[in-house]
C-alpha cells in the first residue's frame, strides 16, 4: 500500500498574504477513491497540484511513503507516479496513440503499442481515429483520449482529476468515473478528484469538504 500524508499543510501564492490552503491534515491510500468538494476558490485545485508535484507546501508537509514530495525530483515523480487531468487540458496535437506513447515514455516504462491501442479502443475510439490528429477529433473523442491517458501509465499509483463534470462533459461523466474507479480498485491505485457538485459523489470512498482553504470535514462513504 502507498500512502500520501498531509500534516498541517499551508499554501500561499508568491507575494500573497492569503492562505489558499490552511492547516490541512489527512491521509490518502491506494485502493481507495476520494472526492474533494468545494466552491471556486476553496483550495481544492491547489491541493490537487500539491499531490501532482506541480507546487510544494508553503508550510507543513506532504509525504508519499514517508518521503517529502518537495524533496523528490518532482518531474520524475510526476512522470512515474501520477496520471493527471486538469481543466486546461494537456493533449498534444499529435494522434491519440502518440499522446499515450508520450505518457508511457515520460513514466520510464516499456512502450507497448498494442496495449495502448487496446486502451484507446476500449474507451470508445474507432480504429481509424487512433492516428488522427487530436485537433481534428470531436470534443467527445478528445475527452476519451484524455481518459485513455489516465489508464495508460501502468505503474502510476495516483490518478488526479480536476472537475470530472467538465473534463468528461461530452463523453459521459458516470461512464468515465465508473471505469476509473474500477481501474483503481483492481490495480491498487489512489483516485482523487475535485468537484463543485454531488454528481460524482457515488464514485468516492471518502468525501473531503473544503471552504476558504480549510478542511471542514472528512466523511467516509460506501459507493
Amino acid at each position: 500500500m502507498t500512502e500520501w500524508v498531509l500534516k498541517n499543510v499551508e499554501y500561499r501564492y508568491e507575494r500573497s498574504e492569503i492562505k489558499t490552503l490552511d492547516g490541512i491534515h489527512g491521509s490518502f491510500q491506494t485502493g481507495k477513491s476520494y472526492q474533494i468538494f468545494g466552491n471556486p476558490g476553496s483550495g481544492k485545485s491547489t491541493l490537487l497540484a500539491l499531490f501532482a508535484g506541480l507546487a510544494v507546501c508553503t508550510k507543513g508537509s506532504l509525504t508519499v511513503s514517508g518521503q517529502e514530495i518537495a524533496s523528490l525530483e518532482r518531474n520524475i515523480y510526476r512522470g512515474r507516479e501520477t496520471a493527471c487531468i486538469f481543466q486546461a487540458g494537456s493533449l498534444l496535437k499529435d494522434s491519440p496513440l502518440a499522446n499515450l506513447e508520450m505518457e508511457v515514455l515520460l513514466s520510464g516504462a516499456k512502450l507497448e503499442k498494442e496495449r495502448l491501442k487496446r486502451i484507446l479502443l476500449a474507451v470508445g475510439l474507432a480504429e481509424n481515429q487512433l492516428k488522427t490528429p487530436t485537433n481534428r477529433l470531436s470534443e467527445k473523442n478528445r475527452q476519451l483520449v484524455a481518459l485513455a491517458k489516465l489508464l495508460a501509465k501502468q505503474h502510476a499509483k495516483l490518478i488526479l482529476i480536476d472537475e470530472p463534470e467538465k473534463v468528461f462533459s461530452e463523453c459521459g461523466v458516470p461512464v468515465a468515473m465508473e471505469l476509473l474507479r474500477n481501474h483503481c480498485l483492481q490495480q491498487e491505485k489512489c483516485l482523487i478528484f475535485t468537484t463543485q457538485s454531488t454528481q460524482s459523489v457515488q464514485f468516492a470512498d471518502e468525501l473531503w469538504g473544503l471552504n476558504g482553504g480549510k478542511l471542514l470535514f472528512i466523511k467516509e462513504q460506501h459507493p
